[in-house]
């Protein structure tokens, strides 16, 4: 695949799909659920359903885009 260059809201579109499809294969995970019911792209001011999801992504591509490690699940 090319590269090519997205930005944070194609970005996090994206990673919302990601989740979706994965709660597609686990249907029954409540937590999955909660957190694409918190993660759903709207398109007003909040740009999420949850206000502090927007923030969270926000701090996630800076992370990113400055080379930190990921983090240790379950740490």
């Amino acid at each position: 695949m090319d590269t090519v260059t997205l930005t944070t809201e194609q970005a996090y579109e994206a990673a919302y799909r990601f989740v979706a499809q994965y709660f597609g294969r686990e249907p029954g995970s409540v937590s999955l659920l909660l957190m694409l019911s918190s993660m759903e792209p709207t398109s007003d001011e909040a740009r999420t359903s949850d206000p502090a999801s927007w923030p969270d992504w926000q701090k996630c591509v800076a992370a990113t885009l400055a080379g930190e490690p990921l983090p240790a699940i379950g740490s």
